[in-house]
């Protein structure tokens, strides 16, 4: 990859990039995949809502004359679902190309202007179905583009979804939990947290906040929290937001005002303890599931109807890896996530990535639920890697 962040290219890498980004767009073309385009400026409200904090703080956002807020978009999901929210809604199976923008720290050899080639498979009622299409049809495009090895990351997060709600938790903490999964730090000291139930570290007027709030619901008790900051001319210390800092004290609430079976905590981490080849590892979440005595079995089904869907497509899965606590760095991600890597090319090893994400579209205004799965393909790592592959 260039040195150079925002780098021009030459003729013959511009022949490379554009010919590959052809090639890769032709093949979701010749399977079904409908191509449109969407525009690279973008409100910025709707992706500072609900993309990862990872993409959240590399956005390019600024504020065009009229004083609207408007941002460089940083992926092609969000762009390409609203279009289809402006067309006859159905079923419809999309692809694009282009570019997209993302910070990256001075010093750093990733692009902050790349080429994504994604596909968008939406309104298809089998879940299962879709999501082996377009996994396959990433594993293909690797295949035509020439590359041969890579190794493959995937997880599950229905898994973790019907684990939580199989657990005898406080509604608070079983929310919490699961809008925080695809947040691997944060959540691990969640889960600490939740494990230890204790509250005791909150005293004086810290302590007064926390038992007022008790009992709130999360958006009163973040209004609350705000409001008395700002009467108090308390501003956020230590590199905390003022999100952070509601979102710790209502976690003090509700560790305050409920109570968490230890059990159920060790369960969730020995759940997250597993990983391995997708068959083995599954089978061994149904064995914890059992001992606990708790039954996520629809959930377990559908995971192995999807790898069996995906074997039937000639895909080899012995090199893929599957993990519970894998969940990528997007917080619309409802579903199956996965991840083609190349580890030769460190940083930039993740070349094509994706999942099911059925709560975006009614997050951006759908009147009933759209289920929804797609990917993207990093057309200038795919580049590196096959050039590195032939020892170009």
């Amino acid at each position: 990859m260039s040195a150079e962040p925002m780098a021009a290219l030459d003729g013959e890498s511009l022949r490379a990039r554009e010919a590959l980004g052809a090639s890769v767009r032709s093949g979701f073309e010749k399977a079904g995949y409908a191509p449109v385009s969407a525009p690279a400026l973008q409100p910025a409200s709707i992706f500072l809502d609900m993309s990862g904090e990872d993409i959240r703080r590399r956005m390019y956002v600024f504020a065009d004359p009229a004083g609207d807020e408007l941002c460089l978009r940083p992926e092609l999901t969000i762009p390409v679902c609203r279009l289809y929210l402006e067309s006859a809604g159905g079923v419809q199976k999309l692809c694009s190309m282009g570019p997209v923008y993302r910070y990256q720290q001075r010093g750093s050899a990733k692009l902050r202007e790349f080429t994504q080639a994604g596909l968008e498979c939406l309104g298809a009622a089998d879940a299962e179905a879709a999501d082996a299409e377009v996994f396959s049809l990433a594993a293909r495009a690797l295949a035509d583009a020439g590359l041969a090895s890579y190794r493959i990351e995937m997880g599950d997060l229905a898994l973790f979804d019907a684990l939580i709600d199989a657990l005898d938790l406080p509604p608070g903490w079983r929310s919490r939990l699961k809008r925080h999964f695809w947040r691997p730090d944060y959540f691990r000291k969640l889960l600490d947290r939740l494990a230890a139930g204790d509250a005791s570290e909150e005293t004086g007027d810290r302590q007064a906040l926390v038992s007022a709030i008790a009992g709130l619901d999360e958006a009163q008790a973040k209004d609350v929290i705000e409001d008395v900051l700002k009467l108090a001319g308390i501003a956020p210390v230590g590199g905390r937001t003022l999100e952070e800092v509601a979102e710790r004290l209502i976690e003090q609430a509700e560790l305050a005002s409920s109570s968490v079976p230890k059990a159920a905590a060790t369960l969730i981490a020995d759940f997250l303890a597993v990983s391995g080849a997708p068959q083995e590892a599954i089978a061994r979440v149904r064995t914890l599931a059992k001992g606990a005595g708790v039954s996520i079995e629809p959930a377990i089904a559908r995971f192995e109807r999807r790898m069996e869907l995906v074997a039937k497509k000639g895909l080899d899965l012995s090199r893929a890896h599957f993990a519970t606590g894998f969940g990528r760095n997007m917080a619309y991600y409802t579903g199956f996530v996965f991840e083609f890597r190349v580890d030769s090319l460190g940083p930039d090893a993740m070349i094509c990535g994706g999942g099911r994400y059925d709560g975006l579209l009614s997050a951006l205004g759908a009147g009933t639920p759209v289920p929804a799965v797609g990917c993207a393909v990093g057309i200038e790592r795919l580049l590196a890697a096959v050039a590195k592959e032939k020892g170009q």
